[in-house]
């Protein structure tokens, strides 16, 4: 959803299941610079693990490090996939990118609540735009057989994203190590 090409930067918020992937997307796009925020530590040392070339656990020092490799020209992408969106990743996300850059917004808000607040002025003279996305979205006919190929040539990571896994009796312990940070994915194991 990004259109992230070969040589670009992308900062990716949020590393769960979801976020873990669009490292891997963006790196088999062939990004120059994976850049994730997440303030769970198993979660950046996984996504280093998937090829992200940097981590912070905070926005403020994910952009000082963009700033730094873009030589102030900003990220091409910022991927949102947080479990909450709200105002200040929104902001973040926006203030990231340069000129001609993507905001791509995949994780949910309050829906009573506005989380999208950006100057005008800054989207217009810098050209940014602000999607959102479902799926990323992904055309299921098309996408579907190329991810699963990508798999069978050892191209997609799929396995080595089971953090954990649960019996069915564990399922609520799954829940809770999924709230508290402690797994990318929890697979519940069916025995017979």
């Amino acid at each position: 959803a990004g259109n992230l090409r070969a040589g670009d930067t992308a900062v990716i918020y949020g590393i769960g299941g979801l976020g873990i992937n669009a490292v891997q997307g963006a790196v088999s796009a062939g990004c120059k610079y994976v850049v994730v925020v997440d303030p769970v530590a198993l979660k950046r040392e996984t996504a280093l693990k998937f090829g992200a070339t940097h981590a912070f656990a905070d926005a403020e020092s994910a952009a000082a490090k963009v700033n730094e490799l873009t030589w102030g020209q900003g990220a091409d992408a910022a991927l949102i996939l947080v479990g909450t969106v709200d105002e200040d990743v929104v902001s973040a996300a926006t203030a990231v990118i340069g000129k001609g850059g993507t905001v791509v917004i995949t994780g949910l808000a309050d829906p009573a609540k506005l989380t999208v607040h950006v100057s005008g002025t800054d989207l217009t003279l810098n050209q940014k735009t602000i999607k959102g996305t479902l799926f990323g979205s992904m055309n299921p006919q098309y996408d579907i057989v190329r991810l699963l190929r990508l798999y069978d040539a050892g191209q997609l990571k799929l396995d080595e994203l089971i953090t954990n896994t649960y019996s069915l009796e564990d399922v609520n312990q799954g829940y809770q190590d999924l709230r508290d940070g402690k797994n990318i994915r929890g697979v519940i194991i069916h025995d017979k």
